[in-house]
């Protein structure tokens, strides 16, 4: 089975063929894009800082969050596969599953109907941490240390062991009364993110473009991202923003290593 290297090397990041695995934009000089990464990638299937703790979160007596982060469009006919082999995973207690769907290749024909140039970003910075060569689609990435194309069922299973074995300790986060607390794990700093996603299962009619006239079915779709700071290490507690209710969305914590860095605690809310 070829990794994302072989197939980043095999195919021409200028052109985008049909028939092709993954979808790969034309520009990859996007404006305010995350810096490139070099020119001779080292092999992105896990992530250089996997010594750290592994995405996960002990709520109570719950088991760890493996983290599935997918990136795909509804303009691209390589995604129907990855999804249709992600979507499953939602009804894992285990897991927590979040759909980003970017918006590079809205200008084949159909715009996304939940494109965010804002997940454009967040690939960006997934894809200079795992030093690929260009953002494609879809893209798989798990506890945000290993990285691939998801399509096929077995890519996937590799993909969901290499992410949830990574470490075997988990850095707690636990959720109660509107406030989130992080454990103590000195020398380590992370990032602590609100994610809010679409929990619903939805079936999108795609008029134009290349999946046009497909009915493609959507989970988990990521609709906000807030940042409620910093944790240093030591325990820190912080306040959830007030969320409607009536908007029907779901919401959980993610502590991650940086920016596009490993995801070293989640928690659903």
């Amino acid at each position: 089975m070829p990794n994302v290297k072989d197939i980043l090397h095999m195919r021409n990041p200028f052109t985008h063929n049909k028939d092709d695995e993954v979808c790969i934009p034309k520009n990859l000089n996007e404006k305010n894009a995350s810096p490139p990464a070099p020119p001779a990638p080292a092999p992105p299937t896990v992530a250089q800082d996997s010594m750290a703790a592994p995405a996960s979160a002990m709520a109570s007596s719950e088991a760890p969050l493996t983290v599935v982060e997918l990136f795909q469009s509804q303009g691209c006919n390589s995604c129907p596969p990855a999804n249709a082999n992600v979507i499953p995973l939602a009804d894992q207690p285990d897991k927590l599953v979040l759909t980003y769907e970017v918006t590079y290749w809205d200008y084949l024909g159909w715009p996304d109907t939940f494109g965010n140039k804002e997940w454009d970003t967040r690939q960006r910075d997934y894809s200079f941490a795992f030093k690929n060569r260009s953002v494609y689609t879809p893209q798989v990435i798990v506890n945000g240390v290993a990285n691939g194309v998801g399509s096929r069922k077995s890519e996937l299973a590799s993909l969901l062991e290499q992410g949830a074995s990574a470490v075997p300790t988990p850095l707690p986060v636990s959720v109660s009364a509107g406030t989130v607390t992080v454990g103590a794990r000195p020398g380590t700093r992370g990032i602590v993110q609100l994610i809010r996603y679409d929990p619903r299962n939805q079936v999108v009619d795609i008029g134009r473009g290349e999946n046009r006239g497909e009915h493609l079915p959507h989970r988990n779709i990521v609709r906000e991202l807030h940042v409620l700071g910093w944790w240093e290490g030591a325990e820190l507690s912080f306040a959830i923003p007030e969320m409607t209710a009536q908007d029907g969305l779901s919401a959980a914590i993610l502590v991650q290593k940086g920016r596009g860095g490993q995801i070293l605690g989640a928690a659903k809310v």
